[in-house]
């Protein structure tokens, strides 16, 4: 494999492993494999003895940042001169397929099995199926809890096309050795935004209505985090800038790399970064946690997305069963909470007995399950949706290899 060879994703997001740069392939799978594993690791071990076990934070933060990096593409070839307007009817149908369909069947079984997980009320259940249960403070029932980051990964998915659209009019208007520079201007306004949200909700009280801080802008830095990364690969190819940061922390330097998120890590899983169980946390504490699992996520991509086959991140994330973890990721994460929430009082939690108990009976079961969900319902839906329609072209191949070297 190539030292200078990245990979870039298509809008679809799913896996490949066709190319020459398989292990980048398998990278970027196994961090959506690993940020999976990081949620239900938290999850479990919040109902036991090590509730401090886990990166806390991590795992909705690191897909947020994964789906900005793979959305965004399209909207960056055609910002930068190098490619189509994207189709925003494509990219809608794409989406849906991809996410309602797992979570619709996953979200109707657990009502049959777990009766209090049950929207309330025609309104509760619009909510429910339309993943707009954040808007009210009744909408995330037991054992559905975690599917907050659907709702805020949807609005992100309306978000995409208005932001794309704006980034590319803006960069239209420059030159072409300005394009790249001015998208990223833009993009680093989400910063203040987020940060100017998060402060909104503290100072007037909205925090009472504690869904409010799962919403889009909160998190509109990690989605255009990952948006950044993609834009300026996709810039390095064409000449445009030269991503010599980035490089050097991906091929050069990775154990460095490795270093820097070992430091963000301690501090945000720290007590500096608030309590590791089910209580609140103070302002400080909570965006203490959130710009250090930010920034661990989007360092994690770089090494991801640009290390070399030796590097300890490619190594990492390219293994077999971390791979296909990846893969049944989505999956995962809809079935694990629900199961935690099923096994947790038929077990005993206590000691280290407890947590292995709970956590091995969670992974045996959620696993095979999100393994025949992908396979029975996420394929299928994925494949339907890329049916060419009304003299569309076929769909591509969901891997694109992009060569910055």
């Amino acid at each position: 494999m190539a030292a200078s060879s990245a990979l870039v994703l298509d809008e679809s997001g799913d896996r490949g492993s066709r190319s020459i740069t398989r292990g980048h392939v398998d990278a970027l799978t196994g961090l959506r494999g690993f940020a999976a594993l990081v949620v239900l690791t938290v999850h479990v071990a919040g109902r036991t003895d090590y509730a401090f076990l886990g990166i806390h934070g991590y795992g909705p933060v690191s897909l947020f940042v994964l789906s900005g990096f793979l959305l965004y593409r399209p909207w960056s070839r055609w910002a930068l001169g190098t490619g189509s307007l994207p189709s925003i009817r494509t990219f809608a149908r794409h989406r849906a397929a991809r996410i309602l369909p797992a979570y619709l069947v996953v979200m109707l079984v657990i009502a049959v099995v777990l009766p209090e997980s049950q929207p309330t009320g025609v309104d509760g259940w619009l909510r429910g199926l339309t993943l707009t249960h954040t808007t009210a403070s009744d909408g995330l029932r037991p054992g559905m809890e975690h599917t907050w980051s659907l709702g805020t990964e949807v609005s992100w998915y309306f978000a995409l096309p208005f932001i794309g659209l704006l980034a590319g009019w803006v960069a239209h208007r420059v030159t072409p050795p300005r394009r790249a520079r001015v998208v990223l201007w833009l993009f680093a306004l989400s910063v203040p935004l987020s940060a100017a949200w998060r402060w909104r909700l503290e100072t007037e009280g909205l925090n009472a209505l504690f869904t409010y801080s799962f919403w889009l802008p909160g998190f509109l830095v990690c989605f255009l985090g990952g948006a950044a990364v993609c834009h300026v690969l996709q810039a390095d190819r064409v000449g445009l800038v030269h991503s010599r940061m980035l490089r050097w922390l991906g091929e050069k330097r990775p154990w460095v790399l490795v270093g820097l998120g070992v430091a963000v890590l301690a501090v945000g899983n720290s007590r500096l970064g608030g309590p590791w169980d089910y209580v609140p946390a103070t302002f400080p504490e909570r965006n203490i946690r959130f710009a250090c699992v930010t920034v661990l996520a989007l360092l994690l991509l770089v090494g991801a997305a640009l290390g070399t086959e030796h590097s300890p991140v490619t190594r990492f994330m390219s293994m077999r069963w971390l791979v296909a973890t990846g893969r049944w990721s989505y999956s995962i994460y809809l079935w694990h909470l629900p199961v935690i929430v099923l096994l947790a009082p038929h077990v005993a939690r206590d000691g280290v007995t407890g947590f292995l108990v709970l956590y091995g009976l969670t992974l045996a079961i959620t696993i095979p399950l999100g393994a025949a969900t992908y396979a029975w319902v996420e394929q299928p839906a994925v494949r339907w949706s890329k049916r060419p329609r009304g003299g569309e072209a076929p769909a591509p191949d969901p891997v694109a290899v992009q060569q910055t070297g």
